[in-house]
């Protein structure tokens, strides 16, 4: 009996002890909600608005380098962070949405890395949205020295415009996850901000999509396309981690064949009287043997695509290069009180 009732009791411990290290989600005032925030003592001025906007799309990896690895130095975390600003002053944009960033987290030392970035930029506003986040990540499961430990990372957009609203849409998690795992992992979602630009508001889509489970990823697609229907405007960007292939891209040795995925084709399909595709106008060869992910981009009918571009960095941070978009409104800009009633936010 005795003996049972020890086993019964490291049993609880353990079972404690797993849902203290899950635990430690941060509570938002409202479902959905996102946080909006402002830089301190920014370097650069308010810009006046213009004809065009550029938008750069980035998933910077945490830091960590395109394999994830844990216990790097904080050096080489810091290395890959001054790339990433880098290659974004380097691109001139206005707007950059960001995937899989660190938000003062133990494996990466506690560096916020949206302030850090938008403040080296000097840009002023800042929206994140926490998707993954926990008391204690155990992994690498077999090297505890090496455990990542409190995580709070997720997805963000920072511009040099003001931002106005920023919401979370979560997606559905795989279905065949091992007992008390979705503690641990990542939420799948959509950051829907929008932005003041002189008299125009635009909505930016920031999606991140599930990585290795095409069933998944296809499932969240159709979600996406649901919650975007309803919340699309005119003047509308989509981009993102969508990690979906094309009969044009080369599969990744660990991952689907391309004739499986059906993931873009669900999106545009859906999108199609809503968002258009962006035609990539400007694709260098990526270079062997790192695999990178192509990213795709929608744009609403009030905006008209300038340039789309593959950017290359001199010091890639992730499998995933940027993806830049050159827009100009689709129509000449008006007065306040002139602006058409499709250009106000639903």
């Amino acid at each position: 009996m005795l003996e049972v009732v020890a086993v019964l009791s490291v049993l609880l411990l353990l079972l404690g002890a797993v849902l203290w290290a899950g635990g430690g989600k941060t509570l938002h005032e409202a479902q959905g909600s996102g946080i909006i925030e402002t830089i301190p003592g920014a370097l650069e001025a308010l810009p006046p608005p213009t004809e065009e906007l550029v938008v750069l799309s980035y998933s910077i990896a945490y830091g960590l380098g395109d394999s994830h690895q844990h216990g790097v130095e904080p050096a080489t975390v810091y290395d890959r962070l001054d790339a990433v600003i880098e290659t974004i002053a380097a691109s001139g944009a206005d707007v950059v949405l960001l995937q899989e960033v660190d938000f003062a987290s133990c494996r990466t030392y506690d560096i916020d890395q949206l302030q850090y970035i938008a403040a080296a930029l000097g840009w002023g506003f800042v929206a994140r949205v926490i998707t993954w986040e926990c008391r204690y990540l155990p992994l690498p499961f077999w090297a505890p020295q090496r455990h990542a430990g409190r995580l709070r990372a997720g997805q963000g957009v920072m511009s040099r415009y003001p931002l106005v609203q920023n919401t979370r849409q979560r997606l559905s998690q795989p279905l065949a996850q091992p007992l008390l795992s979705s503690l641990f992992s990542p939420y799948r979602t959509v950051q829907m901000v929008d932005m003041h630009c002189g008299d125009r508001t635009v909505r930016f889509l920031n999606v991140h999509l599930e990585p290795r489970d095409t069933v998944t990823r296809q499932r969240q697609a159709q979600e996406l396309v649901a919650f975007v229907r309803h919340v699309a405007t005119p003047n509308c960007v989509l981009m993102g981690a969508l990690n979906c292939a094309t009969s044009a891209d080369t599969a990744r040795p660990d991952g689907p064949a391309v004739s499986q995925d059906r993931t873009l084709d669900i999106i545009t399909s859906g999108l199609r009287d809503r968002l258009r595709m962006v035609t990539e106008m400007h694709s260098p060869s990526l270079p062997e043997p790192l695999y990178y992910c192509r990213e795709h981009a929608l744009v609403g009918p009030g905006l008209q695509t300038l340039e789309t571009q593959v950017v290359m960095p001199d010091e890639p941070v992730s499998d995933h290069p940027p993806l830049l978009l050159r827009l100009r409104w689709a129509l000449p800009l008006v007065t306040q009180n002139q602006s058409p009633h499709h250009e106000h936010l639903c």
